[in-house]
């Protein structure tokens, strides 16, 4: 009797740790933010997953993949202002329920081959508190290279739903924090623009230069061109151009007008990092005067 106990008992030991095998297997192929083409082949049908298409309309009903639905970089962007900066939660809300998308989604979004329109609207969901949220590496060029699939052309509309939003204070800088982060040894701030606009030999705004105790590592390090397809770096590249500089520090991020910084921001989400972005950007600091500017 007491053998057929501990017998039972091994088995339901084993099972328990054949469940967690099981599920550590699948949570290491989905919890990350960062897809490709074979995932993604894979789970297209899955009724929880919603595609996003993050390209321009008129690209989009070009042909776009099989069941994505389009959402505009510039659709995230406040309509009441011309500077790229973020819609606020009621305006985000309606432009996700209308979209189809449920607070359950799995989201993967693509663009063409920048990856900064898909970036940016992936820091959206992360900043408006979306919890599984995924770029898709390689973008619509990989997908037609790897894929084996025709474009669709048919305009998805799916069911409007009720999308609830929550900001993540931890992924959104202002002026105001930024302000701070300059003078605080504990944030690292990175200038994601080329070096001729973190030099000051270039600026979209009235002013040149950069944000002060910015170091530069531009957006355009974190991709390689493979086969004319753009690619995100293999993981020991970006942890070489990274980790030397930011040793356990918070990350800020900023670009020109907060697109190209969204890049690097998901990047550094995938390596780990503590990481915000700010979205008003140099076009924002080096408008205003008041504030200091390094050349």
């Amino acid at each position: 009797m007491y053998v057929v106990r501990c017998t039972n008992l091994s088995q339901i030991i084993l099972s328990l740790l054949l469940a967690l095998f099981i599920s550590n297997v699948f949570a290491s192929d989905t919890d990350d933010v960062l897809v490709d083409t074979q995932w993604l082949t894979k789970h297209q049908n899955d009724s929880n997953l919603i595609i996003i298409d993050a390209r321009s309309e008129y690209d989009y009903k070009k042909g776009h993949i099989k069941g994505a639905v389009n959402i505009p970089v510039e659709d995230t962007f406040n309509p009441l202002i011309q500077t790229d900066r973020l819609g606020n939660i009621k305006y985000i809300a309606a432009l996700f329920s209308n979209a189809g998308i449920r607070n359950d989604h799995l989201v993967v979004i693509y663009d063409g081959d920048s990856y900064i329109d898909a970036g940016r609207v992936f820091w959206v969901f992360e900043v408006y508190g979306h919890k599984n949220v995924k770029l898709l590496n390689g973008g619509l060029e990989g997908w037609k290279a790897d894929s084996g699939q025709s474009l669709s052309q048919e305009n998805i509309k799916l069911q409007t739903t009720n999308y609830v939003p929550a900001i993540d204070p931890q992924r959104f800088i202002t002026k105001f924090s930024m302000r701070l982060a300059v003078r605080d040894k504990d944030k690292l701030i990175i200038d994601t623009r080329s070096k001729d606009d973190f030099d000051g030999k270039k600026s979209i705004a009235s002013r040149s230069g950069h944000i002060p105790n910015a170091i530069n590592v531009p957006w355009t390090e974190n991709f390689i061109e493979i086969n004319g397809i753009k690619m995100l770096k293999p993981l020991d590249e970006l942890r070489t151009i990274y980790d030397p500089v930011i040793k356990d520090k918070r990350v800020i991020l900023y670009c020109n007008k907060g697109k190209q910084s969204s890049l690097s921001y998901t990047v550094l989400r995938k390596l780990g990092y503590d990481v915000a972005h700010y979205d008003g950007s140099w076009f924002e600091w080096g408008n205003d005067p008041g504030l200091p500017v390094e050349k």
